[in-house]
């Protein structure tokens, strides 16, 4: 999936009396240090949004900025759990910690940045951290995204013209691996149904594939019900379908729920599974048990929900044979599509805790120095060294993504799954090769001499 960036957006609607322009660079891949400098210079402020996977890239763009003595704030998860990088490094010059609505037009606004809450800033040569911002405890006073600021073309879901939607902020679990809890503190906090389906109004009109980006949009039974009431009401899925992301337990607790969200054109579930083994799912914090897996997978494709199943690769207490075991399961759930990560202890997390702690990652680990789209693990396991999980991570796609297996799940899916297995297999071939294009192409701008900078 190609998304646009919401969180941007959304923060542009939160400053409608100034000009803004959006500069997303996995859409423009064209910005090497000359081009980037020369769209600096135009700007009093840069705000750039970062994930550990993108600091490289962030930072380097803060050093564009302050070599051309332009102001720059960097918020995003990241940067919340690891403020420190503001004292590691001078191009960065104010961070937003947590939800940054208010505190950046609060910023833009010219509000003394001592009174600012959620803010950390650098003057005259120190480094300040204001108290933090509490939550805001309703989202439907949210600005509406200013989707006009993109231009909607490249961005899609398998290659299907398709736009994001939030409904909800946090998660009230605690998987050791998940950053998302430790950013919103626990916290789980939604939209009303009613304003989810005002912005559902405002995607752009080629839509077709609305993609809800709450990490756990299912969590509240009662407010899905009334959000695909409303869908079916207002006839919204008489030319849009959607995909959202779920746990494995509300899915298979709810059936009703199921089949209302597919009444309601609901085509595809990204759940993340993670694993396969009972062990490693309890080391982790998931919060339910194996059994779930089955009649999870089973209730999608008895609703015609695509399945697409995200799994970690070196789960602590996994051998190979354990990994690869659970590569043969995803085939005998009739999973239809999956993705591998490596497991990773980002910043905050109580995976970055443990795997410090016990030496399975460097202790002086630096995000800067990886680039973008680079896959490669960075952390060894007590059964597993990096070698090893890097080598899963290659052997999981070639085992599970083979032509006999996707062309008999293909037949089946006209029979089996409603066309809506029949409406991705269209689009495979081009999401297979557009997604091969895309992480080839994810460290151009990286890849030119910033050493210098």
């Amino acid at each position: 999936m190609c998304s646009p960036p919401l969180n941007i957006l959304t923060l542009a609607g939160a400053i409608t009396e100034h000009t803004v322009d959006i500069l997303d660079l996995n859409i423009d891949k064209s910005y090497g240090i000359k081009e980037m400098e020369k769209k600096l210079v135009n700007y009093d402020l840069v705000g750039i949004t970062c994930m550990s996977s993108s600091f490289r890239i962030v930072l380097n763009i803060c050093k564009l900025a302050k070599r051309n003595n332009i102001q720059t704030i960097v918020g995003g998860f990241h940067p919340t759990l690891d403020p420190s990088i503001i004292d590691q490094h001078d191009c960065i010059n104010m961070i937003v910690r947590g939800e940054g609505e208010i505190t950046f037009k609060e910023i833009i606004d010219g509000k003394p940045k001592k009174e600012i809450l959620g803010l950390s800033y650098r003057e005259n040569g120190k480094v300040y951290h204001n108290p933090d911002r509490p939550f805001l405890t309703n989202l439907d006073e949210l600005p509406f995204p200013r989707n006009n600021l993109v231009d909607p073309s490249p961005y899609h879901y398998t290659w299907v013209p398709s736009w994001v939607c939030e409904t909800s902020r946090g998660c009230p679990f605690t998987c050791s691996f998940c950053c998302v809890h430790e950013f919103y503190k626990r916290s789980y906090r939604t939209k009303t149904p009613e304003r989810v389906i005002k912005e559902l109004f405002q995607v752009p009109p080629k839509t077709q594939l609305v993609f809800f980006v709450d990490d756990n949009f299912t969590l509240n039974k009662k407010r899905i019900m009334r959000i695909c009431e409303l869908i079916q009401k207002t006839h919204l899925n008489k030319h849009l379908v959607f995909a959202c992301q779920s746990r494995v337990d509300d899915i298979a607790n709810n059936p009703d729920m199921v089949k209302e969200m597919h009444k309601s054109g609901f085509i595809c579930f990204f759940l993340g599974f993670e694993s396969l083994k009972q062990m490693a799912l309890d080391h982790m914090k998931k919060g339910y048990s194996l059994d779930k897996v089955r009649k999870c997978v089973d209730l999608c494709h008895n609703n015609g929900i695509i399945v697409f199943g995200s799994f970690i690769i070196g789960n602590i207490g996994e051998t190979k044979e354990d990994t690869r075991a659970t590569f043969k399961l995803m085939k005998e759930l009739d999973i239809d599509f999956m993705m591998t990560n490596p497991i990773t202890p980002f910043p905050g997390t109580q995976l970055c805790i443990e795997a410090v702690e016990k030496g399975w990652v460097e202790k002086d680990l630096k995000w800067e120095d990886r680039k973008i789209g680079h896959m490669k693990p960075i952390m060894s396991t007590p059964d597993l060294t990096k070698d090893d999980i890097q080598e899963l991570l290659l052997e999981s796609y070639t085992s599970f993504y083979t032509m006999g297996y996707h062309l008999k799940k293909s037949i089946l899916g006209i029979f089996k799954y409603y066309p809506a297995f029949n409406w991705c297999g269209k689009f495979l071939t081009k999401f297979l090769n557009g997604a091969i294009k895309f992480v080839r192409s994810l460290d151009e701008i990286v890849d030119e001499q910033y050493e210098a900078l």
